[in-house]
C-alpha cells in the first residue's frame, strides 16, 4: 500500500510540473530592462496578462507558476501539490536578487512563507479548510506580486 501511494504521489507531482512546465512555454513573455541604482541594467519579463517572470530569480518564476496552476486549473489540492511547493517558496528569501530585495519585498516573503507553513501544517485537515489556507497562500502571493511591480515602476520613475 505505501508503495501505491508513493508512487501515485510521484506520478501526481511529476504530471503538476509537466503541465506547468508546458504552461510557461506558451506563454508570450515580452523582456523588459530596467537601470537600478548602480548603472547596472537587469532584465525581467512581463506577459500579456502581467504575470512577471525574473531571469535572477528562478525561485519565484517556479512558486508562481505553481500557484498559478492550481488557481487556474482548479486541481483538487492534495499533500502531495502542497508538499511540492516547499522548494520554491522557502527558498523566495533566499534566492531573491539584491535589486529586488526591498524592505517591502522581504515582509511578502515572509507572509507566504508564513502562509505556506500554516498550509503545510493543516494539509491534513478537512479539504475546505486547505482550500481556506491555499486561497490565504494566493492572497499573500498576490501582495508580493503587487509589492515587486511596486519596485519596479520605483526603478522606472
Amino acid at each position: 500500500m505505501k508503495i501505491i501511494k508513493k508512487f501515485t504521489a510521484v506520478l501526481t507531482v511529476t504530471g503538476l510540473l509537466f503541465m506547468s512546465c508546458n504552461n510557461a512555454t506558451d506563454t508570450e513573455y515580452k523582456t523588459m530592462e530596467i537601470k537600478i541604482a548602480d548603472g547596472q541594467t537587469v532584465e525581467y519579463k512581463v506577459d500579456s496578462e502581467g504575470h512577471l517572470a525574473f531571469n535572477d530569480w528562478d525561485g519565484f518564476n517556479d512558486a508562481n507558476r505553481e500557484l498559478m496552476e492550481i488557481e487556474e486549473r482548479d486541481l483538487a489540492v492534495n499533500s502531495e501539490i502542497i508538499e511540492g511547493l516547499n522548494n520554491s517558496v522557502n527558498n523566495l528569501g533566499n534566492t531573491i536578487p539584491a535589486w529586488l530585495k526591498t524592505e517591502e519585498v522581504l515582509e511578502d516573503i515572509d507572509d507566504v512563507q508564513e502562509e505556506y507553513k500554516k498550509l503545510l501544517d493543516e494539509r491534513n485537515e478537512p479539504a475546505k479548510n486547505v482550500k481556506q489556507n491555499l486561497e490565504e497562500l494566493n492572497e499573500k502571493f498576490d501582495d508580493l506580486r503587487e509589492e515587486l511591480n511596486e519596485t519596479i515602476e520605483d526603478y522606472n520613475s
